[in-house]
């Protein structure tokens, strides 16, 4: 795909991602431009401006066949460039609009939920120190029981932040096959899963395997 070309499919991309936020009535997001990365560092809120204190050193993964929006740009993940028609991005821009504004709340609620384990065997240690004293020293049970449970929470925390995150993936794969067709939607996973550029690891191959059932 020559360069003209890519910049022609990347405005009809654009255009498409912005028919969807105005279908969605989606206000968080106004993109301007598309790009392509492998990883976006985190911005402040309506601005392009990456957060300060963590410039260099927060990123966020572009998993294949998912979309990232900043408040003024679509990314896309790198390794897709020049493997979909504008128009096959459709489902695939819909299903990540939805998870990242539609599903916001739902995925606030999920980090709640997957911190939990760790929160609890935080307040352990909080409760550790708070009865130790200078004269008594550190209660041996407890400090048995809170090292215990510091590998199965972190470990705990982990599967289900991957659970979950597959869960809503999957719940905006369907809102979107809702919203722009289901053929359509398995079109284009066909093709994905054709080319190889479907990630095992996302909600878009659960929904490959949940169709082909």
């Amino acid at each position: 795909m020559d360069s003209s070309t890519s910049v022609a499919d990347e405005q009809r991309i654009l255009r498409i991602a912005k028919e969807l936020i105005e279908q969605l009535s989606i206000s968080i997001f106004r993109p301007v431009s598309v790009s392509w990365d492998e990883y976006v560092q985190l911005t402040l809120h309506d601005s392009e401006n990456i957060l300060p204190e963590m410039a260099g050193s927060i990123k966020r993964d572009i998993p294949i066949g998912w979309c990232v929006f900043s408040w003024d740009r679509v990314l896309l993940p790198t390794a897709m460039r020049g493997k979909l028609d504008p128009e096959e991005w459709r489902p695939l821009l819909a299903s990540s609009l939805i998870y990242e504004a539609k599903l916001r709340v739902k995925r606030y609620l999920g980090t709640i939920l997957v911190s939990t384990p760790i929160i609890v065997d935080a307040l352990g240690w909080w409760e550790l120190f708070a009865v130790s004293t200078p004269a008594s020293g550190i209660p041996a049970l407890l400090l048995i029981l809170d090292i215990a449970w510091l590998f199965p929470a972190f470990f705990l925390s982990g599967f289900l932040s991957k659970w979950f995150s597959r869960r809503l993936r999957l719940e905006a794969d369907r809102l979107a096959a809702e919203r722009v067709g289901r053929e359509t939607l398995e079109r284009v996973l066909e093709k994905m899963k054709a080319l190889g550029l479907v990630d095992l690891e996302e909600g878009l191959s659960i929904l490959v395997g949940a169709y082909e059932r």
